[in-house]
């Protein structure tokens, strides 16, 4: 369970040139073919995963289109985790939009960049979210704003769940999914060893990519919550609250659960 730096140098490379292909082939797709937008970029996201050596547990049922997924947010990973497993459209802070190059990957992946702050411009990208799922398309929202350890839920930002107010002709679903990081090395996950999968706060995200990268393999669980129409809330405040009690109940159990699995092996270990 030691961070290499070896490993880390080995799997750097066949990240950077999987990232560079599959950015040109995304660039093809998205300018001359447009149809099936989320092929490569599902693709992708898929072969990040197997080059990180992270196994996604998926459980529950997931709706596939015109679907408002609301999630908890742990780390960066959680954008390769949630790409590889739905089609949806994330919706990200604006500050990422001056990024580099990864500006540009989001924009690929058409991206919604979003202040909180600017009451003015919350409008805008609300109906921008109307717009895509009534494309037929679905969204990624992280309510909570930023991204935390992962022990439990921050308070959600309820601005962009406004879009739940929009009573129009067409009928969308809001389903809310959790995740939490559960494994390393097929041993569950200890509490010092989550800011290994945790970026959040003052966290350099550079030296964070190259420690995470030296890691062995560990496991993801996804779980997606029972769906329910916008006309089931009667506003905002009332999905959040849906939302947010339905990922922290789960957050909590998978926490107890890992308590419980620490002290069977425990137990397994001493009767050897």
């Amino acid at each position: 369970m030691l961070y290499s730096p070896i490993l880390s140098c080995l799997r750097i490379f066949p990240f950077l040139v999987w990232s560079v292909i599959l950015a040109f082939f995304q660039v093809i797709y998205h300018f001359l073919l447009r149809r099936n937008f989320f092929l490569f970029y599902k693709i992708f996201f898929k072969g990040l995963i197997k080059i990180f050596g992270i196994k996604v547990n998926i459980k529950g049922r997931k709706f596939k289109k015109n679907v408002l997924f609301v999630s908890n947010h742990i780390s960066y990973l959680d954008i390769f985790v949630l790409g590889s497993s739905v089609d949806g459209v994330f919706v990200a802070k604006s500050e990422i939009e001056s990024w580099p190059i990864i500006n540009k990957l989001c924009k690929l992946g058409r991206t919604i960049f979003v202040n909180r702050n600017d009451i003015v411009r919350v409008k805008g990208q609300m109906n921008r979210i109307t717009n895509i799922l009534k494309s037929g398309y679905s969204v990624i929202l992280f309510p909570e704003g930023t991204s935390s350890d992962g022990s439990k839920v921050l308070p959600f930002k309820t601005s962009l769940l406004g879009v739940i107010e929009d009573k129009g002709p067409q009928e969308f679903y809001i389903q809310p999914l959790s995740i939490s990081y559960s494994k390393l090395d097929g041993i569950p996950l200890e509490i010092k060893f989550r800011p290994f999968f945790a970026w959040f706060g003052n966290m350099d995200l550079i030296s964070h990519v190259w420690k995470f990268l030296g890691l062995g393999f560990s496991e993801v669980n996804v779980n997606f919550h029972e769906p329910k129409k916008f006309s089931h809330f009667k506003d905002r405040k009332h999905a959040a609250k849906y939302c947010h009690d339905k990922i922290s109940s789960q957050i909590s159990s998978d926490f107890q659960n890992l308590e419980v699995e620490k002290k069977i092996r425990l137990y397994e270990f001493m009767l050897l």
